[in-house]
C-alpha cells in the first residue's frame, strides 16, 4: 500500500524504543537537523506550477539523464538523500519533488488527485526545459509515476516503480480488507501525533521506520526524517501533511473497498491506479522493485505486469527488505537504476 498509517499505528504502539531520550541522542538529532537544513539550502528549489509553489531537491547537472522522483505518501522529496549523489555518479540529473500537501509544498486547496500531481510534473518539465525524463517513485509515488505515464507517455524515457504503481490498488484493498479490519480491532483509536519538541517527533519516526531497517538508522535516514516533522503555530510539533484532507487513513473508508467514494480525492485516485490498463502499450524500459518484507505480498501482481512486456520490464526482488526499500538497500537501488540507464542509452 501507500505508506499506511495503520501500519504506523501498529508499530508506534509497540514497546520498542529505538531512540532513548539521552543527551547523546539529542545531540545526534540536532546534528542531523543541521544536515537537513544544509541539504535544503544547497539542493532545495521552488518552482511555480499550476498555481502552487512546488518544492524539489536537485542533484547533478544537464550532462545527466533527468530522473524525476515522487516520494511515498506521508514522505517528502528528502527520502532520496541517501542515494542522490550515487545516482549522479551513475549518470542521472536528479529531481526529487515534494508533491502537493507534503513537505515544503503546502496548499490550501486539497481537491487534487494523482493526475493533478502528474500535471505538476509535466509543467515542471516545461519550465525547466526537460523534454523527456526517467519517472519513478516509491509507494504512492509509484502511483504518481503510473498516472504520469497514462497522461504523458511521450515524455517518459524509463520507469522506476518501488513497491507501488505496479499492481491494481482496488484489488489490493479488497484482498487486504479482512487483514486490516482485524488489525484495527486490536489497536487503540489513532490520530495524527503531536510532539512537544523536534526530538520527540524524530523519536516517533524512528520507532516507526528503524525496526524495518534492521534496527539501525541507514545513512542520512535521520536527516530525511527531519523533513517529516514541522513546528506548528502553537509551538508544538507535528507531521508535515494533513492526512484527513488527503488520505483519511484513520477512517473506515481507508480500508473498506466499498467506501471509496467517501475518501478524499487523492486517495480515490490512488484506488483507481490499474497498471495492466495503463501499461498495456508500454514502450519504454521499466524496473519494478519488490521488497519482500512489506506488509502485503504483491509479487504475483508484479510478475503479471512483467509478463505483459518481458522485453521491457525487469522485476527485482529485495529479500528481507521493508516497503521503503532504498534507504536500507542503497547499493541495490543504485545498481538497478544504473542498469535501467544502460537500457535507455
Amino acid at each position: 500500500m501507500a505508506l499506511s498509517l495503520f501500519a504506523i499505528g501498529a508499530q508506534a504502539n509497540s514497546p520498542q524504543d529505538i531512540l532513548p531520550d539521552t543527551s547523546e541522542n539529542r545531540a545526534r538529532v540536532a546534528a542531523a537537523y543541521e544536515q537537513y537544513l544544509n541539504i535544503d539550502r544547497e539542493h532545495g528549489r521552488f518552482i511555480e506550477v499550476n498555481g502552487i509553489k512546488m518544492h524539489y531537491l536537485e542533484w547533478g547537472d544537464d550532462s545527466g539523464v533527468p530522473l524525476i522522483w515522487s516520494h511515498g505518501y506521508s514522505s517528502t522529496g528528502f527520502e532520496l538523500v541517501n542515494v542522490a549523489d550515487q545516482l549522479v555518479e551513475a549518470g542521472y540529473h536528479v529531481y526529487s519533488i515534494s508533491y502537493r500537501g507534503h513537505g515544503h509544498t503546502q496548499v490550501d486547496n486539497y481537491e487534487f488527485s494523482l493526475a493533478h500531481i502528474a500535471d505538476d510534473i509535466a509543467a515542471m518539465m516545461d519550465k525547466l526545459g526537460i523534454e523527456k525524463a526517467v519517472i519513478g517513485g516509491l509507494s504512492l509515488g509509484g502511483g504518481v509515476t503510473t498516472t504520469f505515464y497514462e497522461n504523458y507517455p511521450e515524455r517518459v524515457l524509463g520507469i522506476v516503480l518501488e513497491d507501488g504503481g505496479a499492481d491494481a490498488v482496488q484489488l489490493r484493498t479488497e484482498i487486504m480488507y479482512e487483514q486490516m479490519k482485524a488489525m484495527l480491532e486490536h489497536m487503540p483509536a489513532m490520530q495524527m501525533p503531536v510532539f512537544q519538541d523536534r526530538f520527540a517527533g524524530i523519536k516517533f519516526m524512528a520507532n516507526l521506520y528503524v525496526p524495518g531497517w534492521g534496527g539501525e538508522f541507514p545513512k542520512l535516514s535521520m536527516v530525511a526524517l527531519h523533513s517529516f516533522v514541522v513546528e506548528k503555530k502553537d509551538g508544538t510539533f507535528g507531521m508535515h501533511h494533513d492526512d484527513a484532507k488527503m488520505f483519511d487513513a484513520f477512517g473506515e473508508a481507508a480500508i473498506n473497498p466499498g467506501l471509496t467514494h467517501r475518501l478524499p480525492l487523492l486517495h480515490q485516485s490512488w484506488r483507481r491506479v490499474h497498471p495492466y490498463i495503463t501499461y498495456r502499450n508500454l514502450s519504454v524500459p521499466m524496473v519494478i522493485i519488490d521488497p519482500t518484507g512489506d506488509l502485503f505480498d504483491a509479487t504475483g501482481s508484479f510478475e503479471k505486469l512483467r509478463d505483459m512486456h518481458p522485453d521491457l520490464i525487469t522485476l527485482v526482488d529485495y529479500p528481507n527488505t521493508p516497503h521503503a526499500a532504498h534507504p536500507m538497500r542503497p547499493e541495490w537501488f543504485v545498481r538497478d537504476l544504473e542498469a535501467l540507464l544502460e537500457r535507455i542509452k
